[in-house]
Parts: structure tokens; sequence; C-alpha cells
């Protein structure tokens, strides 16, 4: 018998939020190295040395290291454990931030995605069923 109280809807949903946002920025990561790998020049960046062909890998290295925390976490949380709400959390606060500086620079509709999508999360993280769950998690 399971001794994990399965996860209310809303748990479940900010888990599947989680994992579609961090599903869509590692695919971001991959498009970096692939960039490159094959060459490709990004005007934008201005250096005399030979390493800034490498800026997108070492992105893609960091959103590895975070997105891949964050769909850990999801994972984990979709399956009743107690791990993953705080990177979850915390990655939905960034996001935020992420969304106004989207609007700022004139990329609204993925702005108006993230900060959606990035409020959605929180609001299901921090509901009455949500923090019931939480709290019978971490009382067992």
């Amino acid at each position: 018998m399971n001794s994990r109280p399965q996860p209310p809807a809303q748990i479940r949903w900010a888990g599947i939020i989680a994992i579609v946002q961090s599903v869509i920025a590692l695919a971001f990561a991959a498009f970096l190295v692939f960039r490159d790998i094959t060459g490709a020049e990004e005007h934008s960046l201005v250096s005399d040395t030979s390493n800034i062909g490498w800026v997108g890998t070492g992105t893609a290295i960091f959103m590895l290291i975070i997105f891949g925390t964050v769909l850990a976490g999801a994972i984990s949380m979709l399956r009743g454990n107690k791990w993953g709400r705080g990177p979850i959390v915390l990655l939905e606060i960034i996001l935020l931030g992420v969304a106004y500086f989207m609007f700022t620079g004139g990329a609204w509709p993925f702005g108006v995605f993230t900060a959606v999508s990035a409020a959605l999360a929180l609001y299901f993280l921090f509901n009455r069923n949500s923090f019931a769950w939480s709290e019978a998690r971490y009382q067992a």
C-alpha cells in the first residue's frame, strides 16, 4: 500500500506547467548548442577572444542545471513526493521577472505566455488544497 497521499489536482497542474516550461527551455538549450557546433554567428556578441563562439553552450549548460532540477522536482511532485515544490516556486517567481523584460523588450507574446504560465503555477502551488497536501507530506 502506498503511504504517500496522492497530490491534489492543483499540484499536478503546477507540475505539468513546470514540465512544459522545462521542456521548452531545454529544447532552446539544445538549439543554442546546435548553433555553437555549426558555427552560427551571433552579431549581438562582441569580443576579441575566440571563446565567444561557445557562449551558447555555456548558457545551455546553465539552463540544463536550472531547468533539469525543476523538471526532476516536477516529476517527483507528480509522484507524490514532497521534494520539488521549492524549485518550482523559485523558478516561477524568476519567470515573472523574465516576463517583465520580455514585455519591455518587445517580445510581448512570449511575455504573456511566460507570465500567465508562471502566475498559474504559483496559484496552483499556493492554494488551500496544495498547502494541505504539503502539510500532510511533511508530517509523514
